[in-house]
Formats: structure tokens, C-alpha cells, sequence
């Protein structure tokens, strides 16, 4: 294991972190928020000087397969950390702003937040910013600018007096909250590879580990700058569409980010329901399937004209199917309120939004269907979407593959003699590939009963916290979809410390697969 390779690579990441930490920095300026620029511009500083310490104690070098499991595992970790600091900085508790943040970067979507504004828009507690190191700065600051002449010409004085009154709004945090799934939805790391054009062969082992995206050129760097392209495109799209449809733009172009990555994160604290608009949500509704789509297809439609590639993908045509057949089921047995129109309309936005791992809602009642739905809900959190897409979960492919292999052991015991490959469309698929899809399904099952069971444990005293609330805010955390049902149907505020930091753990194991944590615990993977 070459650890100095290993801090190169993951310094030269915290350098591209900290600079488009300064993105949402300008946000917050923009909407003149003093403590948000403070939090965001001094959390660039501190995570770009990291990486530049880093860089220094580290050297360039071939990055193997060994180097590439922990910088991707290790990347994502620092990430959500480096992530948090301007939560912090604005008074939130360090777990909390771990769980935001780490909900983030994963796109899972889930959030501790529970207060909003006047205008609907998410805040953080006044008490505690108020106390926050970025509000005693700016108070330091800036404050004497509005009381004293201290040598500044008038016009000067006047620009930088409206930054002297601390706002109780956080556009740009909220920003920065949208931002972070926006880079977690196609992969920080992707983009890593993407920018840098020094990577090399590091780049190659980077993408393998990184992702289960086929390459589509000889050269990585360049796969990586296609998805990325095809990915803000339909970003782009989207915040036109919204836009178009009545969403404020900031608004749109924050559910934009959080679409495409099928994220979840909305500015608002009642999310979608609060423009209860059927155009809106039909746009979302697409774009959320675009996201949850296997991004191949999108290259081959884009780049290749090639529509026909959808139709004649089983993982697609099963995964329509699978929405079809689960909204009618929550339709017809979900207990769900209204006409026939409406709980089509509910019933399928839930499904859509849950199967794709995005975690929008546009009701409030959806806690409160029938127990056959909230059965459906998680299993739909357990499966996610396509591979190759954006979304969570063991994903279609995987369950496509276990159901054929299921059939053809079943049929084997009829016909003991016969020899049967399993298809995916015109492929054969491997039996290395059929005992990787079982053992990994096998061990995210395990770890989803595990972490069920210790949160229940851990959440002993709080007598609200039942089965489905344990077993749903674990699927949620390890599928990347964010709601859940019962204590955690909106929010995990009500979640011990502990109860969180198991959150934060299924939200990482989920976003990275398992199997490179997992890997960091295997002797092998350290020696020299």
C-alpha cells in the first residue's frame, strides 16, 4: 500500500472540494447572508489548505487497485466531513451536520431540520446561530462598519452595511445542501477524474472502483466527461422547465440538482407540496426516472440516436413495469385518500419518487396508508433503480438476475441433467457475475437486518420508535431515498445521536455498494 500516493490523490480532491465550496460562498453573497459567506468561504479556506497539506506530505505516483479502493472509500468520507463544517460553523450539532451532510453527498435525501421561515424556506435554529462561530465573527467583523466611521468613504460604507445585519435567511447554505447531491448524484470522484487531466492510469482504476458504469471510450477521462455532460444537460433542462412551470428560479434550479441525482433536498421545508402544481410534478416525475435510468442508454440516444436501446433494455422495461405494478397495488389496497385522479396522482408520484431513490413527496399522508403500502414502500427502497443510474438500492438488475437465476435452479431440480444459461436480453451471463449479484445481495440484507436491529436497540427509550420505523429508516439510509415512515415519516430530528451515526453508517456502506468498505477491513488490502 503506497499511503503516499494514496494522500496526493485525496489532497488534489479536498483542493477541488474547497474551490467549489466558493460557489455557494458567492450565493450567500449574492442574497447578502454575512454568516453564510463567514461558514462557506472559511470552510474553502480550511478544506483547500487541508489538501494542500496533504499534497505536500504525499507524492504522485501509479495508483493500483489496492491505492484505488481506499482513496474512493476514503474520498467520500472526507467529503461528508469537510462537507459539514459550515453547518457547524452556524451553531448545528457536529452528528447533525454529519447526517446532513453525509445525506447529502449519498443522496439519500433524509434531514434533521425542522424549522422554515415565513416565506417555507428551511432554517437553522436562531438560538443556536446565534452563538455560532460564523455569526460572533461577523459580528466582530462587520458590525463596527454600520456604527463608526472608520476612514471608508461613504459609498464604500453603504455597500458593506447591509452584510453588518445578520439575516435569518440561509439561501446560500440551502445552495450548498442542493450542491453537494448535485456532485454526489454522478460522483464526486467521477468528476475528480473528469477535471484532472493528470490522473492517468489512476483515472482508469479510480472509475472502476468508483462506479458500475461501463466505459464508453478507451480513454476514462473522457467517459467521464460524457456522463457529466449528459448529466448537467438534463440538470439544465429541468430548471428550464420548472422555471417555465411557475417555480421561483432559485427553487428550480435547487430541485434540479436534487432530481437528476434523485437526491431529494428541497429549499423548502414542505417540498414539493408547497406548489401543489400537477405540471410541476410531472415534470419532476420524469426527470426522476431519467435519473434513475441506466446512463448508457441516455449515451446511446444523445450521442448515438439510438431511442430503440430503451425499448430493448430488460433492466428498463422491467423497471417501468415494476412502477406500474406497484402503483396500481397502492392504488387499489393504499387506503389512499380521494378520487380515483388523485390517489392515482399521489399513489404514483410515491412510487416514482421512492423507487428512484429521490425521496420527494407531494403529500403528507402517505404515513398514514395502509400497512400492504408501506410493504411496497419498502421494498421499493430496498430495490432502487437502474445500475449505471444515479439512483440507490440492490437495484433492478441485480433482483432481474436473482429472480432468473432462482427460475433456473428451481427447474434443475426437475431436470437435474439439463445445462441452462441464464440471458439478460442477447447476453450470457457468467456464473462469476450470478455469485457476485447473490453475494452481495446476501450481505446488504444482512447489513440492512443488522443495522435494524441495533437501531431499535439504541432507540429502546423512545416509544414512538416501532419496527417500521427502525426498518424503514434503514432502508431509507441504505437505499439513498430519504423518507421513511413512522418516527422518521419526514424528518430524523427526533433520532438519538447514536440512532444517526447508524444512519450515517448505512447512508456511506449504501452510496459505496459495501464491498470497499468492507474491503478496508481485510488485512490484504494494507500490505505492502
Amino acid at each position: 500500500m503506497k499511503f503516499r500516493i494514496i494522500l496526493d490523490v485525496l489532497g488534489s480532491l479536498l483542493v477541488l472540494l474547497g474551490i467549489l465550496m466558493l460557489i455557494p460562498a458567492i450565493v450567500a453573497t449574492i442574497y447578502k447572508e454575512p454568516t453564510g459567506v463567514v461558514a462557506l468561504g472559511l470552510t474553502s479556506l480550511i478544506t483547500t489548505a487541508s489538501g494542500i497539506t496533504m499534497k505536500r506530505f504525499g507524492h504522485s505516483g501509479e495508483v493500483m487497485r489496492q491505492e484505488a479502493f481506499v482513496i474512493v472509500t476514503f474520498g467520500w468520507l472526507l467529503a461528508a466531513i469537510f462537507g459539514s463544517l459550515p453547518f457547524i460553523f452556524l451553531g448545528l450539532d457536529p452528528v447533525d451536520a454529519l447526517f446532513e451532510t453525509m445525506s447529502g453527498f449519498t443522496t439519500t435525501g433524509a434531514t434533521i431540520l425542522t424549522e422554515s421561515n415565513l416565506q417555507g424556506y428551511w432554517v437553522l435554529n436562531s438560538t443556536a446561530t446565534g452563538s455560532s462561530l460564523a455569526h460572533n465573527i461577523v459580528a466582530a467583523l462587520f458590525t463596527p462598519l454600520a456604527n463608526y466611521d472608520i476612514g471608508l468613504n461613504s459609498s464604500m460604507l453603504s455597500s458593506l452595511k447591509p452584510y453588518a445585519s445578520i439575516k435569518g435567511t440561509f439561501y446560500g447554505l440551502l445552495f450548498w445542501r442542493s450542491f453537494i447531491q448535485l456532485l454526489g448524484g454522478m460522483g464526486i470522484i467521477l468528476l475528480f477524474i473528469a477535471i484532472l487531466p493528470q490522473l492517468g492510469v489512476a483515472g482508469r482504476q479510480l472509475y472502476y472502483v468508483e462506479t458500475s458504469r461501463g466505459a464508453l471510450t478507451p480513454r476514462v477521462k473522457r467517459t467521464a466527461e460524457i456522463f457529466w455532460g449528459i448529466y448537467l444537460g438534463f440538470v439544465a433542462l429541468e430548471t428550464i422547465l420548472l422555471w417555465a412551470a411557475g417555480m421561483p428560479f432559485y427553487d428550480s434550479m435547487c430541485t434540479s440538482f436534487t432530481t437528476i441525482s434523485t437526491a431529494g433536498y428541497s429549499p423548502l421545508a414542505s417540498g414539493i407540496v408547497a406548489y401543489n402544481s400537477l405540471i410541476i410534478e410531472l415534470i419532476l416525475v420524469i426527470f426522476m426516472i431519467v435519473g434513475a435510468t441506466n446512463f448508457t442508454l441516455h449515451y446511446q440516444l444523445i450521442y448515438k440516436k439510438n431511442i430503440s436501446s430503451y425499448i430493448k433494455d430488460p433492466e428498463f422495461l422491467s423497471y417501468l413495469f415494476l412502477l406500474a405494478f406497484a402503483t396500481a397495488i397502492i392504488v387499489i389496497w393504499g387506503d389512499v385518500d380521494g378520487d380515483l385522479f388523485h390517489r392515482i396522482r399521489f399513489a404514483g408520484f410515491h412510487v416514482v419518487s421512492i423507487s428512484t431513490t429521490t425521496g420527494f413527496t407531494n403529500n403528507f399522508e402517505y404515513d398514514h396508508w395502509s400497512s400492504a403500502a408501506n410493504m411496497i414502500l419498502i421494498l421499493l427502497m430496498l430495490i432502487g433503480g437502474c445500475a449505471g443510474a444515479t439512483a440507490g438500492g440492490i437495484k433492478v438488475l441485480r433482483a432481474i438476475l436473482i429472480q432468473k437465476y432462482t427460475n433456473r435452479e428451481l427447474l434443475k431440480m426437475l431436470h437435474p441433467k439439463t445445462i441452462r444459461s441464464i440471458r439478460l436480453g442477447d447476453r450470457s451471463v457468467s456464473e462469476n457475475v450470478l455469485i457476485s449479484v447473490l453475494f452481495f445481495s446476501i450481505v446488504y440484507l444482512a447489513i440492512f437486518f443488522g443495522s435494524s436491529v441495533a437501531l431499535l436497540i439504541v432507540e429502546t427509550g423512545n416509544r414512538n420508535f416501532n419496527l417500521l420505523s427502525a426498518v424503514s429508516a434503514v432502508a431509507t439510509c441504505m437505499g439513498g431515498v430519504g423518507p421513511g415512515l413512522g418516527e422518521v415519516a419526514f424528518d430524523f430530528s427526533k433520532v438519538t445521536h447514536l440512532g444517526k451515526l447508524i444512519g450515517i453508517f448505512c447512508m456511506y456502506i449504501g452510496r459505496m455498494e459495501i464491498m470497499p468498505v468492507l474491503l478496508l477491513f481485510l488485512p490484504d488490502l494494507w500490505k505492502r
